[in-house]
């Protein structure tokens, strides 16, 4: 067996949901005969193969890899459709269901808490069109963010007139308006003394305002769920079959006033990380040979030349080749100070250009923009059902059945009783026993819907993620937006945490033949591979040197002692004093150095020429400002345990812990002992939250409660590994952070007590002495109009 990692070009479905075509990719490779396994890495660029090369060969893989991934995108589209007046959890649940069974679609996944909804479908048997269809049936217009060529041409040719898009945009209003003033005209009527046209004002009333009600309910019968389309439509059935029109009648126009104003609210929250996405342009404007083109941000390809104006926002992200401007991050980084950017600084999508004008290589495209990535990440976040709606979610699923079936129970058993006394002592049953009780059953069927109920977490998780997006926190799920606020230690990673990060060569001690430029050349070439924020350093001091970096063979990093390489017919490594150890060979000859260089506070990094030392290179950090303040605002929310660990030694430990307020430290560690004391920290104090720059500090984030890694722009890994990201270079979010994990636990508890109080207040008062309909509906929709608007609170967090 044969193993191979390939730089195929492999054509994949467009769409961030493509991990299932990504599978199928997988599993049709695997069917090749002699290939064992496939797989794609994150990045999508490469695969790595396991194969027999005397059954097949690679060129032949790689033929059939071209073939099935252009099979794959010929085939399979992905599209995200936009759903407006989504207010309940259950109508996306419903709405999932409903387009799941379409013929052709392969998946679909319904996010309430966006608004949206991601469909996978084969391209000639299902269609968007048919999709916004099924959608509507359910009661909600869908609206696709970017039509398929297919449909985009199908609906140039049927374009919908302008009163037509008004009227579907403004369906929701103009239905309840109509609905409520036929039941003020009814009412009017029936005062008059003309019963009849009363009824028929009523009725009508009834089908403006429930038909769309009536149609969603029907949906979700047919994807066998109980939802409060279902049971108000029960409601209002029930009402006219006895004769109750005014009951029917108020009970749909409040029920439509409701979902409405919910509708409104509930639009609100979404609003935040839509914003994110209005801040991006659309077009650029890019160089292509002689001539400046104004094109859409999806036709701008990698390595282009994209001209920003002094005043308009970033199209791309990018290195500025050519200008410098300050730059306003504040859409990603939270920080509204602009950032002097000159050549060879890298700009983000969505970042406002100054008064500069600037030119800038395209790092990433469109779909792979810091911006891009944070948009997806906090919808992700924003889909997690957090603990505390796992279990919310788990109460529902027994308690709308069992409301239900007590209404039953109370609408029909009563009267049935009467009846069979009636009967069987040859009396008549009086018409008022029927329909009393049968009024019960019904204000208990629009009690049973537990919407307040279930939409009281994820609101507040939804509102809380995107105010922190908007103040450069990125916060991976609501299960970790509680765990923040349960935190009671922290530990902080020093270098680029509790410091700038910014080292700088001070000196160099040479301890052989080799001269001071040898040594940071070598230093600097062995570097060059490294994302240790040493390996600039050594980079910017070699720069000013004559002569290019020799080229170095065989790098391997050594996560927390240093790197090792070949020139020549020599091994190389360069790290701390531990590096030594690492190796084998004794330090006697070069303490001296090492602990006057210790003591003055700054860190020693050795190079090595196989087993003899060749010199030491004295590089310095500085502290970052403003931690100490940090430090102590923590302690005085309640984080009484806080501690810095470093793999630096001792006395640089010292010299930084105390300039950041700390009195703990552990100095000396590496990757693996870092995890361990997060473990013992985790033993003593409960729930801890680890702080680092996401390079060395992995192992320990993992481990860690919370995993916090701090200026993730630029660094896709940090983005796509930490639990919480703090966009900018900036600790002051750490109490924030904590302020609003705890205001958003206090929301959430608050809605949830809010909501059972007063359900267990309508559900008693329906059973005795009963509740008139207009009232029930009151009541349950009042509530979830409280909760919502108790949650939006957390935005002005």
């Amino acid at each position: 067996m044969t193993t191979q990692t390939l730089k195929l070009p492999v054509i994949l479905p467009s769409g961030e949901e493509c991990d299932r075509c990504i599978a199928r990719l997988q599993s049709e490779l695997t069917r090749i005969k002699g290939v064992s396994s496939a797989a794609v890495n994150n990045a999508r660029t490469t695969i790595t193969l396991r194969f027999d090369p005397n059954i097949v060969t690679l060129s032949c893989i790689e033929t059939e890899a071209r073939q099935v991934g252009a099979g794959l995108a010929n085939r399979i589209d992905h599209q995200t459709l936009d759903l407006r007046d989504l207010d309940c959890p259950d109508c996306a649940s419903t709405i999932e269901k409903a387009v799941c069974i379409l013929p052709g679609v392969l998946w679909a996944g319904a996010n309430f808490a966006s608004g949206r909804i991601h469909v996978e479908y084969e391209r000639g048997v299902a269609t968007i069109e048919g999709i916004t269809k099924a959608i509507a049936s359910c009661g909600i217009r869908a609206c696709p963010l970017t039509p398929s060529p297919e449909d985009a041409n199908r609906s140039a040719d049927n374009r919908t007139p302008a009163w037509r898009t008004a009227l579907l945009e403004h369906r929701k209003t103009i239905t309840t308006s109509a609905c409520v003033l036929l039941a003020i005209s009814a009412l009017a009527l029936s005062y008059a003394g003309q019963p009849k046209a009363a009824v028929s004002a009523y009725g009508i009333g009834v089908l403006v305002g429930g038909w769309s009600t009536a149609s969603a309910a029907l949906m979700a019968v047919r994807s066998r769920a109980i939802d409060m389309n279902v049971l108000m439509t029960l409601a209002v059935i029930g009402a006219a079959a006895i004769g109750d029109w005014f009951e029917a009648a108020t009970v749909v126009a409040l029920y439509n006033i409701g979902t409405m104003l919910q509708a409104l609210t509930i639009e609100r929250t979404r609003k935040s990380i839509r914003s994110l996405m209005d801040i991006s342009p659309k077009r650029a404007l890019v160089r292509r040979g002689r001539g400046e083109y104004e094109v859409a941000v999806e036709q701008v390809r990698l390595h282009e030349v994209v001209i920003v104006k002094p005043g308009e926002r970033i199209p791309m992200d990018g290195e500025i080749t050519s200008g410098a401007s300050a730059i306003n991050e504040s859409p990603i980084t939270g920080e509204s100070m602009p950032a002097d950017k000159t050549v060879g600084d890298r700009v983000f999508a969505g970042t406002l250009n100054g008064s500069g004008a600037i030119e800038l290589r395209v790092v990433h495209v469109y779909r792979e923009t810091v911006l891009a990535r944070i948009i997806h990440r906090v919808e992700e976040a924003q889909a997690q059902r957090a603990p505390a709606q796992q279990m919310i979610d788990r109460f529902a699923s027994k308690y709308t059945p069992a409301v239900v079936g007590l209404a039953l129970a109370i609408g029909l058993l009563p009267p049935a009783a009467s009846w069979a006394w009636a009967y069987f002592h040859g009396s008549s049953i009086l018409p008022e026993i029927w329909s009393s009780w049968f009024l019960k059953g019904l204000s208990l069927l629009i009690i049973a819907c537990p919407c307040a109920l279930v939409i009281s977490t994820p609101v507040a998780i939804v509102t809380a993620i995107g105010s922190a997006s908007r103040a450069g926190v990125l916060i991976k799920g609501g299960a970790f937006l509680e765990e923040i606020g349960r935190v009671s230690a922290i530990l902080y990673d020093k270098t680029g945490t509790l410091t700038d990060g910014k080292f700088r060569v001070e000196d160099i001690v040479p301890l052989d033949s080799a001269s001071c430029s040898d040594i940071l050349k070598i230093a600097a070439a062995i570097e060059l591979r490294s994302e240790h924020p040493l390996a600039s350093a050594f980079q910017d001091a070699a720069s000013r040197l004559n002569g290019a970096l020799p080229m170095v063979d065989k790098f391997q990093s050594l996560p927390g002692r240093g790197a090792r390489a070949v020139l020549g017919k020599s091994a190389y490594h360069v790290g701390g004093p531990s590096i030594l150890a690492e190796i084998g060979v004794s330090d006697e000859k070069i303490r001296p150095h090492l602990d006057r260089i210790q003591a003055m506070g700054k860190t020693a990094i050795i190079v090595m020429r196989d087993r003899a030392p060749l010199g030491i290179i004295i590089v310095s950090d500085t502290p970052r400002k403003g931690t100490a303040p940090v430090i102590r605002e923590l302690e005085s929310i309640g984080i009484k345990h806080q501690a810095m660990v470093t793999g630096d030694n001792i006395h640089v430990a010292r010299d930084v812990a105390s300039s950041a307020g700390l009195s703990e430290f552990k100095a000396g560690l590496l990757p693996e002992q870092k995890l361990e004391l997060v473990r013992v920290y985790q033993q003593l104090y409960g729930s801890v939250a680890m702080v680092g720059d996401g390079i060395n500090d992995a192992p320990a984030l993992a481990t860690a409660n919370v995993g916090i890694v701090m200026g993730a722009v630029g660094s896709d890994t940090a983005i796509e590994t930490a639990d919480v990201a703090l966009m900018g270079n900036d600790l002051s979010r750490l109490p924030y952070l904590v302020r609003l994990s705890r205001a958003t636990t206090k929301v959430i508890r608050q809605n949830v007590a809010f909501s059972l109080v007063t359900k267990a207040v309508l559900i008693s008062a329906a059973v005795y002495p009963g509740l008139p309909l207009w009232l029930a509906v009151a009541g349950d929709v009042g509530v979830s109009l409280i909760v919502t608007t108790n949650a939006l609170r957390l935005s002005r967090s």
